[in-house]
């Protein structure tokens, strides 16, 4: 076995490096291309530049990114304990010397003191080569940690940024029907003052009124509240009502797509998913950490070097003897923990456990997620049906208030019901948007657990690239 103090050569990581760089393209080929296209920032194109904002600018993602930079301090020192340490100690002294009872025998001398010793580890049974390892290990964990963050955040924004859309719609629904009833009630009270009506008709219109202008007034502290939220999580000033659109275009639904995704995964059953990856990665760290705990009471081998110059003086038969003394030094020392009181045999039991519970915790998980591909797979499917009905029904009330202005035209029916079908049309069209957010929201959900994403092109390659 090689010196765990040894470190490697610099060019093997840039050989590493320039491999899985190319990792990319291979597995782009293998993804289905028509993906792209399909999420809810290719319909709604102001989404777009909020994810790309929100991976500078979200506290989620500047929390991963800053983990990252203290898990490369971590490697940084780990790395520390198989390079040479020099150190040196320098000093400058003024000494007096004299003999007790006699006058002549005193002696004064002043010079530079120094010493320099260099040390390096250079046999502890690969237990240092594991330290920076499992070192490494976190580094990339963080990394993958950060696509995580990002991915589950892209996710969640495009739910949010669905939500205020049929938010919004639900309010001006609201505030058309507060504006209807508003009218009628105008209406009814010159009925009322020409005895065509009761005042109870009258009131019982307010209080529908009143009713429906509290419902406006909460929804709209609902939208408020959830710009806000939305604009605090992407990091990006409060988003105003105005900049929310008013429609979702219809999406298109491909079950050939879904299939294909679906496939994908449950064929190697799920195991090329960045679940798995950081999985893997906590498997490897938990034999590291099993290697180095079973080497615990095996010697460990040092190299030592020094170098010193020091002034001295003597005093023999009232003779003052000074002169500088230089020391040179090597050795090689051993550091044995022969028993410790079956210590490291308990630690090596613990690393084994911690080794299986991870294994098993990554089974359980890679299953979590086949199944909720599965049952996201079959609700995408419930969703396309519910697009359809919802646009029927939308279309059915669109025609309504059609046949409405029509018999309104003829004097068959009073005008205000006009504007009550216009309100009967917002509610629809507030339900198809709802069903479309829904349908989206799901698909973005299904493509983000099938591991092929879109919005993770807009992180650094070498954090998406498979790492080993």
């Amino acid at each position: 076995m090689l010196s765990s103090g040894i470190a490697a050569p610099r060019f093997l990581p840039r050989i590493g490096l320039i491999f899985y760089s190319l990792l990319p393209l291979v597995i782009a080929q293998a993804q289905p291309a028509e993906v792209a296209g399909t999420m809810p920032e290719d319909y709604l194109p102001a989404l777009r530049p909020i994810l790309v904002t929100a991976l500078q600018r979200s506290p989620q993602v500047v929390e991963a990114n800053l983990l990252i930079e203290i898990r490369e301090a971590n490697r940084m020192a780990a790395d520390a304990a198989r390079l040479p340490n020099l150190g040196a100690n320098i000093n400058y002294g003024i000494r007096e010397e004299a003999i007790s009872g006699r006058a002549n025998s005193s002696s004064r001398d002043q010079g530079l003191n120094y010493n320099v010793g260099l040390n390096q580890h250079i046999f502890h049974w690969g237990a240092l080569k594991n330290q920076s390892d499992i070192a490494r290990i976190n580094l990339l964990l963080a990394e993958k940690n950060l696509v995580k963050a990002y991915r589950e955040l892209g996710v969640l924004l495009r739910r949010q940024y669905l939500n205020l859309i049929v938010t919004k719609a639900r309010v001006r629904q609201s505030r058309e029907s507060v504006k209807v009833l508003n009218d009628n009630v105008n209406v009814l009270k010159q009925r009322l003052a020409r005895g065509e009506v009761s005042p109870a008709q009258v009131a019982g219109e307010e209080l529908r009124g009143k009713e429906a202008s509290y419902e406006m007034r909460r929804m709209e502290g609902d939208l408020f509240t959830a710009r806000r939220t939305f604009s605090r999580l992407a990091g990006i000033p409060t988003l105003e009502e105005d900049a929310i659109p008013n429609e979702i275009p219809n999406p298109v639904y491909s079950s050939d797509l879904t299939t294909a995704l679906s496939s994908a995964l449950l064929r190697d059953g799920a195991k090329s998913t960045l679940e798995a990856e950081m999985h893997d990665l906590r498997v490897r760290e938990a034999l590291l950490r099993y290697n180095i705990e079973r080497v615990r009471l095996l010697p460990k081998f040092t190299l030592g070097a020094s170098y010193s110059l020091q002034n001295t003086t003597n005093i023999i038969n009232n003779l003052v003897d000074q002169r500088a003394v230089a020391q040179q030094s090597v050795s090689l020392g051993a550091n044995w923990a022969i028993f410790d009181g079956f210590a490291a045999r308990a630690a090596k039991r613990e690393a084994r456990a911690s080794q299986r519970v991870i294994e098993a915790r990554r089974e359980v998980a890679l299953d979590v997620l086949l199944e909720e591909v599965q049952a996201l797979e079959r609700q995408l499917k419930l969703d396309a049906e519910l697009l359809e009905l919802s646009d029927i029904r939308r279309a059915l009330a669109v025609e309504g208030r059609k046949r409405i202005a029509d018999e309104v035209a003829l004097g068959k029916m009073a005008p205000g019901e006009v504007d009550r079908a216009q309100v009967g049309i917002l509610a629809a069209e507030a339900n198809a948007l709802a069903s479309r957010a829904a349908f989206l929201d799901r698909w973005s959900s299904f493509v983000s657990v099938a591991g092929d994403d879109p919005v993770l092109n807009n992180l650094p390659v070498r954090h998406v690239r498979p790492k080993k």
